[in-house]
């Protein structure tokens, strides 16, 4: 029985590895160009960053709500309360990397560029960061307009 299933694994590999397809496929490095040129947006617009920022939540719905209410008052422009809501989901958890984004970028728009990055850095601090969050807190701690 070994012996039929390690041969019936052994003729898929070779099967699938014969019908790889070589050719370039114009529709992918399309795709790849677009992909690129957002990155380089991500770091030379913040506006675009914000953008991205605010499409990130929390996986636990206290501090979704809490978010929420933040977005609000920062889509206003009322920093000072989009403040008092980012800190107070911050206190009641320190492992969510959409708060420590959401308060690098409100310290680079009040002028704080090293706070800024200090929440970066405490961001990428975190275990379970997504590829995403990762990349964007990467953002904020290269930062240099200090």
């Amino acid at each position: 029985m070994k012996k039929h299933l390690l041969l019936l694994s052994c003729i898929l590999f070779f099967t699938s590895c014969t019908s790889v397809d070589n050719r370039l496929n114009i529709e992918n490095v399309e795709e790849v160009s677009t992909f690129a040129s957002n990155i380089e947006n991500l770091l030379s617009e913040l506006e675009f960053l914000k953008l991205e920022v605010l499409k990130l939540n929390s996986s636990k719905p206290p501090i979704q709500r809490i978010l929420n209410e933040a977005d609000a008052f920062w889509i206003r422009g009322n920093l000072d309360q989009t403040n008092l809501q980012l800190e107070r989901a911050l206190r009641i958890s320190k492992n969510e990397g959409p708060i420590y984004l959401r308060l690098a970028h409100l310290r680079i728009e009040q002028g704080l560029n090293k706070e800024a990055k200090a929440f970066a850095a405490k961001g990428l601090l975190i275990n379970n960061l997504s590829n995403w969050e990762r990349l964007l807190l990467n953002v904020y701690f290269q930062h240099d307009n200090s």
